[in-house]
């Protein structure tokens, strides 16, 4: 062994102490740094997990802001706002849903005030379409409803009343009014396609009776677009009779007027000629056969006195028409009155068929019994003269109250030639008369007496032959019962 081998050996032993050593203390500093980079690690973890959540607190945060807010706005809450806090594109996302809700909510506000008005709008509509549908029901005056080709789509219930029960299953012009009357109808539609509103006044001839009205007709649209048309039509007869009748009833008064004043001095001439010619012959030079100057005297003074006395008859029943007796109305027994009226052609209806029925139990009613009765009367004369050349002789006289309990009704109707539609538009007028020897008066005066009690006489067909007048007066004294 060589000499230095201790030497060596014992310094190997130091190095080796040595390294191991430094060894442990690099093991030392590497657990430091080891739990140094742990530490820091942690540090990171933790640092990078707070950030994280402190960056996803601010995205979560309005999100769910903006899901609560989508939630209440679903359930019609338009107010509610998003208050979080955002920035960079989640603020800008945030403004923009406020933005959105308010305009949604001025929108669902607009809306609400939309639907308010349309339903007020509606509402309105459906209050006037109600009110129209009452007064299309209720007045007096027909109305159409017509299509584009003329067609009746819809007519109110006054078209039965002014054309008669037949109109309600009418369907074309020419079913309603007649081929003529279309005619005319179909001239006014025409015009109304350029003017929008065309009136014209035409006579209507129906089966009984002669149809006076005032026609108007609107077209509902241009001509290239006109849907249908609307036909208004007013019933004029009765106010033309009434025009006629305050007419002749002016004329009645100046008649009278004129033709009454000379009638006395002529009558007194005619007598005082009539009286000397009777004192000629009681003078004694008076000897022998009267001459023929005298007998013409005479004959022509008996018939001026004739004529005078028939002339003042009529100047009465003008001056009659002309004034007119102030009805006076009283409570009264219809039977009564109508038995009255009968009693006054006792034995002089031979040969004819007298039917009556009188309603038992007919309250009492608001009348003048003998202007009531002068009306039955002149109704009952009439049906007796028109009976004196029929094969079939029937009189028949009713009273009732009618179904709705308003008025009564006193028929009186016949069996004779009846009346024709064109005689029905004149009979009560003070210048006609179907009679040779009739003046004209006595059905003006029986309608002025009906029209003075608040009542209408109007005449119709008999079903099968003859005439029927029908005075209808109101039943006052039921209503009152009613009450």
């Amino acid at each position: 062994m060589p000499d230095n081998f201790l030497e060596r050996y014992s310094e190997i032993e130091s190095q080796a102490a040595t390294y191991n050593a430094s060894k442990q203390s690099l093991r030392a500093y590497k657990n430091q740094l080891l739990l140094t980079l742990a530490l820091f690690t942690v540090l990171l973890l933790f640092s990078a997990m707070w950030f994280a959540l402190f960056l996803s607190k601010q995205v979560v945060g309005p999100i769910q802001a903006l899901a609560e807010a989508t939630r209440e706005i679903s359930r019609g809450n338009f107010d509610y706002r998003v208050d979080v806090p955002a920035r960079d594109e989640l603020g800008t996302l945030v403004s923009s849903f406020n933005q959105m809700t308010a305009q949604l909510a001025d929108s669902g506000r607009q809306i609400n005030e939309f639907t308010r008005n349309l339903q007020e709008a509606v509402a309105e509509l459906e209050r006037r379409r109600k009110l129209m549908e009452t007064i299309l029901e209720n007045i007096p005056t027909a109305v159409l409803s017509l299509d584009e080709s003329g067609a009746i789509r819809r007519a109110n219930p006054s078209v039965a009343k002014v054309f008669g029960d037949a109109a309600r299953n009418a369907s074309t012009l020419e079913a309603l009014a007649g081929e003529e009357a279309a005619r005319g109808l179909q001239q006014l539609m025409r015009k109304s396609l350029r003017m929008g509103t065309a009136s014209k006044e035409l006579a209507i001839t129906l089966p009984d009776h002669v149809l006076h009205a005032a026609v108007t007709v609107s077209s509902l649209g241009p001509r290239r677009a006109n849907p249908g048309f609307v036909v208004v039509i007013d019933d004029l007869t009765d106010l033309l009779h009434a025009q006629k009748s305050a007419a002749w009833q002016e004329v009645a008064q100046r008649i009278a007027h004129e033709i009454k004043n000379p009638l006395t001095p002529i009558q007194l001439s005619a007598q005082r000629l009539s009286r000397y010619i009777e004192k000629q012959k009681t003078l004694p030079a008076a000897s022998g056969a009267p001459s023929e100057l005298e007998q013409l005297t005479a004959e022509c003074a008996a018939l001026i006195q004739s004529e005078v006395t028939a002339l003042k008859t009529l100047v009465d029943e003008f001056s009659q028409f002309a004034r007119f007796p102030t009805v006076k109305l009283v409570s009264a027994d219809l039977n009564a009155i109508v038995l009255s009226a009968l009693d006054v052609f006792g034995g002089r209806l031979e040969g004819v068929t007298l039917r009556t029925e009188l309603a038992p139990g007919l309250p009492s009613a608001k009348a003048d019994p003998e202007l009531l009765r002068r009306v039955l009367v002149n109704l009952i004369d009439n049906a007796a003269e028109t009976l004196e050349g029929s094969t079939v002789k029937e009189l028949a006289l009713s009273t009732c109250l009618s179904d709705d309990g308003e008025s009564f009704e006193i028929v009186v109707a016949d069996s004779g030639h009846g009346i024709s539609p064109e005689d029905k538009d004149r009979l009560f007028l003070p210048h006609f008369s179907t009679k040779e020897r009739g003046t004209g008066l006595g059905l003006a005066i029986a309608s002025r007496i009906v029209a003075e009690h608040h009542g209408t006489l109007r005449v119709e067909d008999n079903v099968p032959v003859g005439a029927r007048f029908i005075v209808r007066l109101p039943a006052v004294e039921v209503q009152a019962a009613q009450v």
